[in-house]
């Protein structure tokens, strides 16, 4: 499997200084809250407004995956990689009700 090259990640951790920043002057309790709040609304509505909000749920996810993926071994990688996939076929399934 090709690797990333050192500027593409450089790039990505260049690119998350001031979200994530923004994520640490927050109360500790309130990122997961929101992360939460709108995977529920995303699993009770249905439709197109579900699915966007359990996409934004995956992005959020994907964004603190590449961020870790340095750090993780096969399994956690692999396990992220499918959590994600199965957060797309929801918003999918979502969408199409």
């Amino acid at each position: 499997m090709r690797q990333p090259s050192p500027r593409a990640r450089q790039s990505v951790e260049q690119a998350s200084l001031k979200p994530a920043a923004y994520l640490h002057h927050m109360p500790r309790w309130l990122p997961p809250v929101l992360v939460a709040v709108a995977f529920a609304g995303g699993i009770a509505v249905r439709g197109w407004v579900g699915a966007v909000l359990l996409l934004v749920v995956t992005a959020f996810l994907a964004w603190l995956a590449v961020l870790s993926w340095p750090a993780l071994g096969a399994q956690g990688r692999a396990l992220r990689v499918l959590i994600l996939a199965a957060l797309v076929g929801l918003a999918l399934w979502q969408g199409l009700r």
